[in-house]
C-alpha cells in the first residue's frame, strides 16, 4: 500500500509560522485496501509544511515514477534553498528519483534545511523506500522538535513499516504538538487497530472525523470497526456515509456487499459488490465474494466466472490460498 502524499516544503519558516500555517490545512486523504473486512491504509501527512505558499500539490494519487534515462546534474552554484526548489519542481513532474538526488544535495550544502529533510522523506516514502523516509523525518524532528506534521509522517512511516508501537509514540507527539492536525488522529486510529486496541482506535478516528468530517476513509475505517464489534446494521450505514462523499469508493462498496450478504440481503449485495468491481477490476476479494452471493442466488454459471476471474487476481497476486479455494469454487460447481 503505497501512501498518499501532499504539499512539499518551500522556503524555510520559523516554528511560529508553521504552527500558525498548519491551523489552516485542510487534509485530504485517498484510500487503499489490505485484504478481508478490515481494509485500512496509512496515509502520510496531507497538508502544508514550511511553505508561505504551496510550491508542489499532488494529486489524489502520487505521482507515477518517471524512467530516468540520463543522470541528474546538480547545479553547482544554487544555493540549498534553490535546491530545495528544483527538487519541488522534480516532484511536480513525477520524478521522484530525480527529487530525491536534488534534496540531498540540497542537504550537503546546508545540512540544517528541515525542509529538505522532510521533502526527501515525503519523496522516500513516495518511492516506497520507509526505511530512509523514516530515517529522513526523524532527521527533520531533531532540527524542529516542534514541526508536528513531520512527527505525524514519522509515526506514519513506522506504522506502514509495521512498527505501530514506535509509530503511536510519534503520532501522539504530532497531535500534542497540534491538537488539530486531524490526520495524525486517523494514523492513531489505525495504529491502535494494528495492536487490536478497538477502543482506542475508534476514539482517535471519531476525532479526526470531528476535525475532518468530510472524510470518507475516516467513517469508512470507523465502519470496519464498528462491525468487529457486532453492530453490522450500523456499519453498514458508515459505509453508505462514506459513499456518499466518494462514490467512486471500490473497498467501501465491497464492505457494504460483504455486509448485507451476512445480513442475507444477497440481490442488494451483489448490486454492491458490481459497483466495487465497476471502479476496481482487478478486486479479488470482490469477485470471490460476488460469487458467494451469486451461488446463493442460484446464478451457476456467473457463481463460477467470478470464481474463476477471482482466481486469476488470487494468482496474479502471489495468494496462493485464495486462489486455491477459488478453484475448489469452481470444481465443486462444475460438479454439480
Amino acid at each position: 500500500m503505497k501512501p498518499v502524499l501532499g504539499v512539499f516544503a518551500s522556503v524555510l519558516s520559523t516554528s511560529a509560522q508553521l504552527k500558525n500555517r498548519t491551523k489552516t490545512c485542510s487534509a485530504r486523504y485517498a484510500s487503499r485496501t489490505g485484504f478481508g473486512f478490515l481494509i485500512g491504509s496509512i496515509y502520510l501527512l496531507v497538508g502544508v509544511s514550511y511553505a508561505d505558499v504551496a510550491i508542489a500539490q499532488l494529486r489524489e494519487k502520487p505521482p507515477q515514477k518517471v524512467q530516468i534515462q540520463q543522470q541528474i546534474v546538480v547545479p553547482p552554484n544554487e544555493t540549498a534553498d534553490q535546491l530545495l526548489e528544483r527538487g519541488n519542481a522534480y516532484v511536480r513532474l513525477g520524478n521522484l528519483e530525480g527529487a530525491v538526488v536534488i534534496f540531498q544535495a540540497a542537504i550537503k550544502k546546508n545540512p540544517e534545511l528541515t525542509a529538505a529533510h522532510y521533502n526527501l522523506g515525503l519523496a522516500y516514502a513516495q518511492g516506497g523506500k520507509l526505511k530512509e523516509a523514516i530515517h529522513s523525518f526523524q532527521r527533520a524532528t531533531r532540527l524542529d522538535p516542534k514541526f508536528a506534521m513531520a512527527f505525524s509522517n514519522l509515526g506514519a512511516a513506522q506504522l506502514q513499516s509495521g512498527d505501530p508501537n514506535q509509530a503511536i509514540s510519534n503520532l501522539q507527539k504530532a497531535v500534542r504538538l497540534d491538537p488539530k492536525l486531524s490526520v495524525a488522529y486517523y494514523n492513531l486510529g489505525l495504529a491502535f487497530k494494528d495492536k487490536k486496541d478497538i477502543n482506542n482506535a475508534i476514539a482517535n478516528l471519531n476525532q479526526a472525523l470531528k476535525l475532518n468530517p468530510q472524510a470518507p476513509e475516516t467513517i469508512y475505517n470507523l465502519g470496519l470497526l464498528i462491525q468487529t464489534q457486532g453492530d453490522l446494521s450500523k456499519a453498514i450505514s458508515y459505509y453508505a456515509k462514506a459513499l456518499q462523499l466518494n462514490p467512486e469508493y471500490a473497498e467501501a462498496y465491497y464492505n457494504l456487499g460483504a455486509a448485507l450478504l451476512i445480513q442475507g440481503e444477497t440481490e442488494k449485495a451483489i448490486g454492491q459488490l458490481r459497483n466495487a468491481l465497476q471502479f476496481r477490476k482487478d478486486y479479488a476479494e470482490a469477485h470471490y465474494t460476488l460469487g458467494v452471493a451469486q451461488v446463493r442466488a442460484g446464478q451457476k454459471q456467473d457463481a463460477i466466472q467470478s470464481f474463476i476471474q477471482a482466481q486469476a487476481y488470487f494468482n496474479q497476486q502471489k495468494n496462493l490460498q485464495w486462489a486455491q479455494q477459488s478453484d475448489r469454487q469452481i470444481k465443486r460447481l462444475r460438479s454439480i
